[in-house]
């Protein structure tokens, strides 16, 4: 019985290693509807108003096609401990296609240098966190409007509520670009690299003869030029490698002999090293792992196990076989043994034995007592 439970908790143990994806801080940057289900509280009886302030800035003429970027910020807002902050860039507050990417809106870059439209982060002690996407205007002419949506927790919180608050729409003009306006290709999206590469960073234009690039690490003030490649549509950057938590920023400037358009800030998007391995080879691992937490289970409980039900042990013969007369030391003969032991008046029953100097019992005339 006891080795059956061993065996289930072995292998609840590695099942629930590979299939857990629970998050019990937060569920992830994501692409998000207004209301995103149970999966983040946006059920109103689960939720009430937050007591933030949210800020939305952006400018509201964009051509299409081009980059634009809109800087959200959220302040004053009641937080959980782990000051975790989650914020929503909709195009719609209908329930469904709510992503901008439903209407037109193509985005570049998420404030944590991914593509997504829900981001979280971790608010600092200042209360206040400014986020900014950078997106590509939508192609269709005419009026877009943006929301921001904001969740988070609060502490205490009894009833386990998520606070949410949504901001009114933001419009923005989107008009017919100039001919030869110089800006990205409009299927064009910064490049994720892992920590350390310094490989080039590649951007590709439209209607552009030349680019600069500056870049500079996050908390900085001045600027750097970066060395530029190419020609055409296709140009490389050399920017540093990122290493840890460091983030580096850059700012195009795409030209040609009419304009000359200075992009928003983009992000290095970085990620750890991918894990260098096969599937095949972790779980056989993990298996090897369980079998060695059973064998150590199974040992334990044979030790531990209580003596009950055992059968006595007899251990007469080895006692008999203890009180027997010794052997004859060495290889000399019996008679040549026997023959050297001298009897005793004083000590009947027994025969001293001068060379290994010890009495033995005489066998012919045993001690009293003995049989």
């Amino acid at each position: 019985m006891r080795s059956r439970v061993a065996v289930l908790a072995v292998i609840a143990l590695l099942l629930a290693t590979g299939a857990s994806v629970a998050n019990p801080g937060g569920e992830g940057d994501a692409d998000r509807d207004y209301t995103c289900g149970g999966s983040c509280h946006g059920d109103p009886a689960l939720s009430s108003p937050s007591d933030g302030t949210v800020t939305v800035t952006t400018d509201p003429l964009a051509f299409s096609g081009t980059a634009t970027a809109v800087h959200v910020t959220v302040s004053g807002m009641s937080l959980s401990g782990n000051r975790l902050l989650g914020v929503f860039l909709l195009g719609s507050a209908n329930g469904n296609d709510d992503h901008p990417d439903d209407h037109g809106w193509s985005i570049l870059q998420d404030p944590n240098g991914g593509t997504r439209n829900y981001v979280e982060v971790v608010v600092p002690p200042s209360d206040s966190v400014t986020l900014t996407w950078v997106m590509l205007a939508p192609e269709q002419i005419g009026i877009q409007t943006l929301l921001v949506e904001i969740h988070h927790g609060s502490s205490p919180n009894s009833n386990n509520w998520a606070f949410s608050a949504l901001t009114r729409g933001y419009v923005v003009d989107i008009q017919s670009v100039p001919e030869n306006l110089p800006s990205f290709a409009f299927d064009w999206a910064p490049e994720t690299r892992v920590t350390g590469d310094d490989s080039p960073t590649v951007i590709r234009t439209r209607n552009t003869t030349s680019v600069s690039v500056q870049w500079m690490l996050e908390g900085e003030w001045v600027p750097h030029d970066a060395e530029v490649t190419g020609e055409g549509d296709e140009w490389h950057a050399m920017l540093p490698a990122t290493i840890g938590d460091t983030r580096i920023q850059y700012q195009v400037t795409t030209s040609n002999g009419d304009f000359s358009i200075v992009q928003p800030w983009l992000t290095v998007a970085t990620e750890p090293a991918p894990f260098d391995g096969e599937i095949w080879g972790a779980r056989m691992q993990s298996l090897a792992f369980g079998l060695l937490v059973m064998a150590f289970l199974l040992s334990l409980q044979a030790r531990l196990s209580p003596w009950e039900g055992r059968p006595e042990l007899d251990h007469t013969g080895e006692v008999e076989e203890a009180e027997a007369p010794p052997e004859p030391p060495g290889l000399e003969s019996a008679d040549d043994y026997w023959s050297r032991l001298v009897s005793s008046e004083e000590n009947p029953g027994w025969l001293w034995d001068p060379v290994e100097e010890e009495w033995v019992a005489d066998p012919d005339n045993p001690p009293e007592g003995d049989e």
